[in-house]
């Protein structure tokens, strides 16, 4: 009578602990089980994974099975710090090929520039001065050594990032410079303008600038980037919704057209140098398959027009950034979502990867910092740069069973 009596008292209480049980392992993130309804009159998309309000969701795969497990860890950006020092909001930022150099410019006509090392702390290198307006575009070179800078000035500075020397400077533009980038060599930097032209200058002999090398596209122009052949580029405007691939006699190679509604702001080349990434005033970023043209994915979830897109060093990852302060992450492969960071930045200009992926720095107008401006530094998803564990060779196997050769007979004495 006696245990009956404690059963009654604890139903309720074993009930809850048999039914936790049965609750699946929270090993994967399971933050929508429902499956996705289609928005109304909402472009058609590959990754057409999307939640309420336009947000992409984290699906499990068991509930989508064409879709890899999204697991918590995946999806774990955390404030590392903020690279303070700027009096006004940052507007571009650049990381150096080799990862030591992290730069960021802003509106208050400053560059700094920090060195990184291999436990990711931030040292202020070098502040570099002599824009007269806002610092539009960054750019390393391939070997690391050289920053190009452009500015609403309409200027071009470049400098060396380790004496901090003046290389070379122009100001041949009449309008802000857009975009700016190197050759393979390091040799020659070229620029995109809001003027309609774009620029081409040999940095290590400026004396070869005399004739001016430059082609007038006659369209405001939003990025330029080179393209993988060497030869031409890619340039996006801001007078209709199309990227071409042209030379510099305004040749047309090719054209990536069809998806976007507004004009293209921003544009990146995957690392491998098959696909390539454009984000635009409608909101969207559009993934394309460059030897064919055509689209990959268009991922859709930004409140306002796209800033900036790039890829992370294995292409699986790109990170976008909006007018709406909303810096988003994506798989490149699925379309999905992966990670939403914002409240910290009114309006995020610029976000790149850390060659080695363990680091994503964002630049912007930040939100009541006093003040001081700068970027932010987020570290990335543990599971993205985990050590993999080297396999581990097996000890031979000793045997233990006694040899069964018979023992030899000793040689009689004679």
């Amino acid at each position: 009578m006696k245990m009956t009596s404690i059963f009654l008292r604890n139903k309720s209480l074993i009930a809850s602990i048999l039914l936790w049980a049965t609750v699946p392992s929270y090993n994967h993130l399971v933050a929508q089980t429902k499956q996705p309804v289609a928005k109304p009159n909402a472009p058609a998309s590959d990754n057409a994974v999307t939640g309420k309000s336009g947000e992409t969701a984290r699906i499990d795969s068991a509930v989508v099975a064409d879709l890899p497990v999204i697991l918590a860890t995946d999806t774990i950006f955390a404030l590392q710090e903020k690279l303070m020092g700027h009096t006004s909001s940052t507007e571009s930022a650049a990381i150096s090929p080799n990862g030591k150099w992290v730069a960021t410019g802003g509106w208050d006509r400053k560059i700094l520039l920090y060195s990184l090392d291999s436990n990711g702390m931030f040292k202020l290198a070098q502040t570099f001065t002599g824009h007269n307006g806002a610092i539009t575009c960054l750019a390393f070179d391939a070997q690391s050594t050289m920053l190009a800078s452009g500015s609403k000035d309409f200027s071009l500075r470049v400098v060396d990032v380790t004496t901090g020397a003046l290389k070379f400077q122009t100001m041949d533009h009449r309008d802000a410079i857009t975009a700016v980038e190197f050759d393979a060599s390091g040799k020659f930097a070229m620029t995109a303008s809001a003027d309609g032209t774009i620029r081409l200058y040999d940095v290590a002999n400026p004396t070869n600038n005399q004739k001016p090398r430059f082609y007038t596209y006659g369209k405001p122009v939003n990025d330029l980037l080179t393209a993988p052949n060497g030869k031409t580029f890619y340039i996006a405007n801001n007078s209709n919704n199309d990227v071409e691939s042209i030379d510099f006699t305004g040749k047309v190679y090719q054209r990536f057209v069809g998806v976007h509604t507004m004009p293209v702001n921003c544009l990146a080349l995957s690392n491998n140098k098959q696909m390539l990434v454009t984000g635009g005033n409608d909101k969207s970023v559009v993934i394309w398959d460059i030897a064919t043209g055509k689209p990959l994915k268009t991922l859709l979830g930004h409140g306002w027009k796209v800033n900036s897109v790039s890829f992370s060093g294995n292409d699986q990852y790109l990170v976008s950034t909006g007018n709406d302060g909303e810096v988003r992450v994506w798989d490149a492969n699925t379309g999905v979502c992966v990670s939403v960071q914002k409240n910290l930045i009114t309006a995020a200009r610029e976000a790149v990867f850390t060659p080695n992926m363990k680091r994503m720095i964002v630049a912007g107008k930040m939100v009541a910092q006093g003040a001081t401006y700068g970027a932010l530094v987020y570290t990335t998803p543990p599971i993205w740069h985990a050590a993999k564990t080297k396999p581990v060779k097996p000890e031979p196997i000793k045997s233990v069973t006694p040899s069964t050769k018979p023992t030899p007979k000793p040689t009689p004495k004679r």
